[in-house]
């Protein structure tokens, strides 16, 4: 019976299998495969010059590059920090409302997520325009500038527009996250520390961060691999500008692969994007680990 379990297992997960072998491990090795060769407005790497790892020498070396790389980390690390900081703010607000207003504060806080990266790009660019935007009304109005400000023109403005524009989107699945970590503090500890005397940032700290924890690790992991792989709404906001200010990694690949059309160079960029995403995930695995219980 067990072995009939088995098979009958693999074969309801041979779908799945075969899947992700064509649609994600294929595109790996194809990459991989592009990366060691001279391919330029070609993709035929059969009959291409075989460069070993001159692409990897010429990406590591390139002052855009460690530009790019700059301005993904800068981006990520405050992005993921905001992302962090509004979404446990969001959620812990969920639990603290009346319940007959709880599930419309939930259905707001889904809105951001479910709209399309490319649609908010947009969105944010009516609202960062310089004429009939209504950030630069406000920053006017509060006598913040005697002017509008150039928010995607200025180098500063634009880094901060971006990762604003992309914190409003991220925070909505970070406190969709906490909200089902918070769901499993069990209540009657949050009551024994209340009748104790505990307040609300002690209950908070003693108790309801440390059996969240495992929640947040998953939650910044996720949230820091999709920050460093962000393109969407830096690509539709920005394009990269002003410059190259705000071009992220993601981007910069993307110029190599369809502007430039350099396979060879622009697959090196992806690979290197791909490494460090995977090592960033085997740390934080590593790390989520001791927290976890698989019985």
């Amino acid at each position: 019976m067990r072995r009939r379990e088995t098979t009958i297992a693999l074969l309801f997960l041979a779908p799945a299998f075969a899947a992700l072998a064509v649609f994600l491990f294929y595109p790996i090795v194809q990459t991989a495969i592009y990366s060691l060769f001279d391919l330029q407005y070609t993709t035929r790497w059969r009959q291409a010059a075989f460069v070993g790892l001159d692409n990897y020498r010429q990406v590591l070396s390139s002052r855009a590059f460690w530009g790019a790389m700059g301005f993904t980390l800068l981006f990520t690390a405050a992005a993921v920090a905001l992302e962090f900081v509004l979404g446990l703010a969001m959620a812990l607000a969920t639990f603290w409302v009346a319940p007959p207003l709880r599930g419309v504060l939930r259905a707001i806080i889904v809105v951001p997520w479910a709209i399309p990266p490319i649609i908010q790009a947009s969105m944010w660019r009516w609202l960062f325009n310089t004429d009939v935007g209504l950030m630069a009304a406000l920053a006017v109005g509060l006598g913040l500038a005697e002017r509008p400000p150039l928010f995607l023109a200025d180098p500063r403005l634009a880094v901060l527009s971006v990762i604003l524009a992309y914190v409003w989107r991220g925070s909505a699945i970070t406190a969709i996250f906490l909200m089902g970590g918070l769901a499993m503090v069990p209540q009657h500890l949050l009551d024994a520390a209340k009748v104790d005397g505990a307040r609300a940032w002690m209950r908070l700290r003693r108790i309801t961060l440390p059996l969240i924890l495992p929640t947040i690790l998953v939650v910044l992991l996720f949230r820091t691999l999709d920050a460093l792989r962000v393109f969407d709404i830096v690509y539709g906001l920005t394009g990269g500008g002003p410059g190259t200010t705000t071009e992220t990694l993601s981007s910069f690949a993307y110029k190599f692969y369809f502007t430039f059309v350099q396979f060879g160079r622009g697959s090196a960029y992806a690979l290197v994007i791909y490494g460090m995403v995977l090592a960033l995930s085997l740390a934080y695995v590593r790390r989520i680990l001791p927290h976890l219980r698989f019985r």
